[in-house]
């Protein structure tokens, strides 16, 4: 007997046990889905704050710069062709404080064309439809360089939005970011360009049209949103302005376009695109 009551106890203590067991599993659930719940909104809560950081990180404009862009050394961006294919000259930036180094002209019987333009200006947006399409042809030729210089002269026509120095300032970063978009993009911003006396396009339409241009580059955008170049536009222009204009008897710039061949500056009509060739002719016979 005394065995069958020790068999008993037995049973008793391992329920007892089994029983404590059971309950400590349940506590331990109870703890783990405690901690879960606020562990997996927590988890949650960091992944969204995550994105919004991404978020604003890659669309936060950029700081503004006290030096000039890249590839625009000269106050101008340079271009060169052979082949049929035309090619920006890479560059360093204008340092800040810094002066712009003039593109040397060789006697080589190329011609050297430097435009001086406004991307808020109608007359340049009328050189431009009248003769983009040949210049470009002599340059991918071989046959003649481009040197373009976007300067902001029509602030004044924009009702106080600054048209002027935000477009050319997109210019200059499309120059810096990814120069082979850039005669792309200004034929874009030309065939986009709004009526003067108005405000203009805001920085989102400027986007809008580069990115029609086929320019998407997140770098470019930070740049135009943040008008990272609104020093150096100011700077230009009013070298521009003041002169002396590089390889040229013109002492400065009196409006826009300012058409210069080998030196020379081209006074003929802006929409006649055989007067343009002529005067090409002319230069490079002389």
């Amino acid at each position: 007997m005394p065995e069958e009551r020790l068999t008993r106890n037995d049973k008793r203590e391992a329920a007892r046990e089994q029983a404590r067991l059971a309950r400590e599993k349940q506590k331990r659930q109870e703890s783990l889905r405690r901690w879960l719940i606020p562990t997996g909104v927590t988890v949650v809560v960091l992944a969204i704050v995550a994105i919004v950081v991404l978020v604003v990180s890659t669309s936060a404009p950029a700081p503004q710069t006290a030096e000039g862009p890249k590839n625009m050394i000269s106050d101008g961006i340079l271009f060169t062709g052979s082949g049929g294919t035309i090619t920006p000259t890479a560059t360093g930036a204008i340092k800040a404080k810094g002066t712009p180094t003039p593109t040397v002209q060789k006697n080589d019987g190329l011609a050297h064309i430097v435009s001086y333009v406004d991307f808020a200006c109608p007359v340049c947006q009328t050189f431009e439809a009248a003769n983009s399409a040949q210049i470009q042809q002599m340059v991918a030729q071989g046959q003649a360089t481009l040197e373009l210089h976007p300067i902001a002269i029509l602030d004044r026509s924009s009702l106080g939005a600054r048209y002027s120095s935000r477009a050319n300032n997109a210019g200059a970063c499309v120059a810096n970011f990814a120069p082979d978009s850039f005669l792309a993009v200004m034929g874009e911003m030309y065939k986009k360009q709004p009526a003067e006396q108005t405000t203009g396009l805001t920085n989102s339409q400027i986007l809008g049209i580069v990115h029609t241009a086929g320019l998407r580059n997140a770098d470019v955008d930070k740049c135009i949103n943040g008008e990272s170049f609104k020093s150096w536009v100011a700077a230009a222009t009013q070298r521009a302005l003041s002169g002396p204009l590089p390889n040229t008897s013109v002492a400065a710039v009196q409006g826009t376009p300012t058409i210069l061949v080998n030196g020379q500056q081209y006074k003929g009509a802006f929409d006649d695109p055989a007067a343009f060739a002529g005067f090409v002719q002319q230069v490079l016979g002389s």
